[in-house]
């Protein structure tokens, strides 16, 4: 039992890594994640690697290919746009659910995620941002308490990743860097007050805004 969790602990570690190494521009998109490269990158058996590395693909962050292993999808506008219509129509609905179904502990633990995010937002850091707007979508997809919300916005969510680590401005660190991040985090603190105020329209709705928002501010660069 002991071993086993050492086993996932390790794998999660490889799992964190190999997204700080993306954040990091080390990685881009079209090209391949290979196993025993990594492993030696990171210092790990291939064990942990290839845990974290099924955990990307499963979540729909990275694409499996024959002959080349995992790789960084190569960005499609038309691709996008799926994938953000899928994370408009199944977060609207889980944030509703989140709304209706927040306890006084959970909201006080999404209260915690965002003060860290204003944090990384202040000090600029993308590897904190990225962890704490996980924390926040993830968290209101558990707080829905509907399994198959949780499985499906962490899969869309991930996609998604896929397009936003490389073409949103915060993230590439570009001059006019804070206004998406403040844009995030200002939309977040509304949907927060609707989940606190158990405002199952007004949550959704919010939610719906956030992710087309987020999706146009990617458009004219994805083109």
């Amino acid at each position: 039992m002991l071993k086993h969790a050492a086993a996932e602990n390790m794998g999660d570690s490889a799992y964190r890594a190999i997204i700080r190494m993306i954040l990091d521009y080390r990685y881009r998109p079209g090209d391949a994640l290979l196993e025993t490269e990594l492993a030696e990158r990171l210092g790990l058996s291939r064990t942990p690697v290839a845990y974290a590395l099924g955990r990307l693909v499963a979540e729909g962050f990275l694409e499996k290919r024959k002959k080349m292993g995992c790789v960084i999808p190569v960005p499609s506008a038309d691709d996008a746009r799926q994938v953000f219509y899928a994370r408009q129509v199944i977060e609207g609905q889980t944030a509703a659910a989140a709304a209706r179904n927040a306890s006084p502990e959970e909201v006080a633990d999404l209260a915690s995620v965002l003060d860290q995010q204003g944090v990384s937002l202040e000090t600029h850091s993308k590897e904190q941002f990225s962890d704490t707007n996980e924390a926040f979508h993830l968290g209101i997809a558990r707080i829905a308490r509907n399994p198959y919300f949780e499985r499906y916005c962490r899969h869309a969510f991930w996609r998604s990743n896929a397009y936003i680590f490389f073409f949103d401005t915060f993230y590439r660190g570009l001059e006019q860097t804070t206004a998406p991040g403040s844009r995030t985090v200002d939309y977040h603190q509304k949907i927060f007050e609707a989940i606190t105020r158990h405002d199952p329209q007004e949550a959704g709705k919010l939610m719906e805004q956030h992710i087309i928002v987020t999706y146009e501010g990617l458009l004219s660069r994805l083109r």
